[in-house]
């Protein structure tokens, strides 16, 4: 039968029909089916009382509306010898649906507010969801229920699974109960705010409900249960629970570092940095200059001390920490020096000649002097020892020393190499051909388009004009008019200067705290380093994602699992790769390669088109700035004047 049939079979008040073909009779059937199709009635109606139920025909009226779960066969046969008439009768019972119910949690808590709870406190019991079972109507068909969904469980913090009831939440440490939609948290009455080098830690204390819900008993015992055993602050402790210091980081503990062995001292008996004297008109007064410094076989060059004894340490966990081991340096041997027979700590010259310090070593040199100047007449010098001319060095010329070189007259486009220090007694120019080298110092009256490279520090007496400079100490140019302008300079220690830049604005960079490359590489890896987090991020919210399914045991399908798999793998590679790249920036931005002591003075003036950069800091001048000093700080490049420095230092003096 269809479910039309069904529906116009089940609409109560439907025509009576007639009794067999004796329509004299006036009996007639009415068949209702209730709204539901849970119940059938029956209405015989007749004006004679005598008459007999017409059983076949309700059969069959039955059978033709399909009606066929929940006859009522007792009434049936009942009707058969004890017919009713006028009167709906019962004659097909369904079954109804029983509904089921969707889960929840039981709280053993008013939500609304929070309690104190301790660790296995019982706070709710998950309620499974139960199905509900179906029904069967008059025509047999089933009756649906409604699906049932399962108890949601919010994000649990401090807050999981009874071992011994699977459906029960226990809190798992001390604190307050806070119940939300979308979270059921335990919110500890303390928290580890920071542990610094294992030497200091700090505390955050949750507001009391009540103030006998803990106190500085209980901030000790979850110090102790931490870990931290030295140290602890109990002052501080009684003082923050009688002000009510909550919310706040609060030190608690403090250890005691240890205090390393200082390392023995080097000491040297001659002049190691070479600054010369300059006069009015920019020239070296030489009656002053120690450039060259005569020595005699025997005498005293260096020596070293014995490192001094530290003392131990103690972490906030009770160990003990001993002290950095002191160092003593190595005697400096270079050529031509060796130990006292006297005594091993100090080192002697084993000839007479020039002594310099280069590197670490410090050797001593014979002398090689030139009357005039360098050119076709002399051809090119590489000369084991120190270097003396005293006219000029004529351009495509080159002069290689092992020891110092000295000229007295004009550096053109030639090459200098030396092993020790170079003092050009007038000025270094031509068309930027030349190049000057040297693992000492470099000092001239003026450079102009010129290239210098040195290991130590660079001292011109009137001013440099669009050259490239890199000094592996300081580079100064402060007397006269002590101008720097257009080109390159870098010195890992700082730059010194009257002026810097011109009123032209000509572009001139001053790069001081880094090396160059160094600098660049730097900030290469910076850039790798950012781009990598950005991607262990979005892994990490991914993963999480999925971690919070399977806290509330929502099964994963296969592919999500494998998608997770991937993710982590990926996840850790990214996380090798942040520990090489960090490794590698720490070796470069190491005491070796950045120099955060090191400023850029202008005593006169630093005009616009002046670029600064400070420990791989950058910074432009846009306005002309007098009397200044730039500065590495924490936030980059800080600039001062330099009457508040001297005031600074002035200070520090006294103090």
């Amino acid at each position: 039968m269809t479910e039309a049939k069904k529906q116009n079979s089940g609409n109560a008040g439907q025509t009576p029909e007639p009794d067999g073909e004796k329509k004299g009779e006036q009996l007639q059937l009415r068949l209702e089916i209730t709204k539901d199709k849970l119940a059938a009635y029956l209405t015989l109606i007749t004006l004679n009382k005598s008459a007999k139920a017409p059983l076949e025909k309700i059969r069959a009226t039955m059978a033709e509306k399909d009606i066929v779960y929940g006859i009522q066969q007792d009434v049936l046969d009942e009707l058969a010898t004890k017919p009713v008439f006028n009167e709906r009768i019962l004659i097909a019972q369904g079954k109804a649906p029983k509904p089921g119910k969707d889960g929840w949690i039981e709280y053993a808590f008013d939500s609304g507010k929070p309690a104190k709870v301790a660790p296995g406190q019982r706070i709710g019991e998950i309620h499974p969801a139960v199905d509900g079972e179906e029904g069967t109507d008059v025509f047999g068909v089933p009756c649906e229920v409604d699906d049932v969904i399962a108890a949601t469980v919010p994000v649990l913090v401090n807050v999981d699974y009874s071992p011994q009831e699977s459906k029960v939440l226990v809190a798992t440490i001390d604190g307050y109960l806070h119940i939300e939609p979308d979270s059921i948290k335990v919110q500890p009455f303390f928290s580890m705010e920071k542990v610094s080098d294992q030497y200091e830690a700090s505390v955050v204390i949750t507001p009391r409900l009540e103030v006998d819900d803990f106190g500085p008993d209980d901030l000790r015992k979850y110090l102790q249960d931490s870990g931290i055993v030295f140290g602890v602050l109990d002052d501080v402790i009684e003082w923050a629970f009688k002000e009510d210091k909550f919310e706040q980081p609060l030190l608690v503990a403090r250890g005691q570092p240890p205090v390393n062995d200082t390392n023995g001292e080097l000491k040297f008996y001659f002049a190691t940095e070479i600054r010369p004297k300059f006069d009015d008109d920019g020239n070296v007064n030489f009656k002053e200059l120690n450039l060259i410094q005569n020595v005699r076989k025997g005498d005293k060059l260096a020596e070293v001390t014995e490192p001094v004894p530290g003392k131990e340490g103690k972490t906030i966990y009770g160990e003990t920490v001993s002290p950095v081991q002191g160092k003593k340096p190595e005697l400096p041997m270079g050529e031509n020096t060796s130990r006292s027979p006297d005594n091993p700590d100090v080192l002697v010259a084993d000839m007479d000649g020039t002594v310099k310090k280069v590197g670490e070593s410090v050797s001593v040199d014979q002398v090689f002097a030139v009357k005039g100047d360098i050119d076709y007449s002399v051809g090119n010098i590489d000369f084991v020892g120190a270097v003396v001319i005293n006219g000029d060095v004529k351009s495509g010329f080159r002069v290689k020393a092992s020891g110092d070189v000295e000229v007295n007259g004009i550096v053109e486009d030639a090459v200098i190499e030396s092993e020790g220090n170079v003092l050009l007694k007038m000025g270094f120019i031509g068309h930027g051909e030349g190049k000057i080298s040297a693992k000492g110092n470099v000092s001239a009256k003026y450079c102009v388009n010129q290239h210098i490279l040195c290991q130590g520090d660079v001292n011109i007496g009137e001013y440099f004009m669009h050259s490239n400079v890199f000094a592996g100490g300081k580079l100064v140019v402060t007397e006269k008019k002590g101008l720097i302008v257009g080109g390159e300079y870098c010195a890992l220690k700082g730059i010194e200067a009257n002026i810097i830049g011109n009123e032209n604005f000509v572009h001139t960079t001053v790069i001081a705290g880094v090396d160059r490359e160094i600098g660049r590489k730097i900030k290469e890896i910076r850039t790798s380093l950012w781009k990598n987090a950005e991607h262990i991020k979005e892994i990490n919210k991914i993963l999480n994602k999925y971690s919070r399914r399977r806290l509330v045991k929502k099964p994963l399908p296969p592919d999500r699992l494998e998608l997770i798999e991937t993710l982590s793998k990926i996840r850790d590679k990214k996380q090798e790769i942040a520990t090489a790249l960090g490794t590698e920036l720490k070796n470069l931005e190491s005491a070796d390669n950045i120099c955060e002591d090191a400023s850029i003075k202008a005593y006169n003036v630093v005009y616009p088109g002046v670029a600064v950069t400070l420990c791989n800091r950058h910074v432009g001048v846009d306005d002309p700035l007098k009397s200044v000093v730039f500065r590495y700080g924490e936030n980059g490049v800080v600039m001062e004047s330099l009457n508040e420095e001297e005031e600074k230092e002035g200070k520090e003096e006294q103090s």
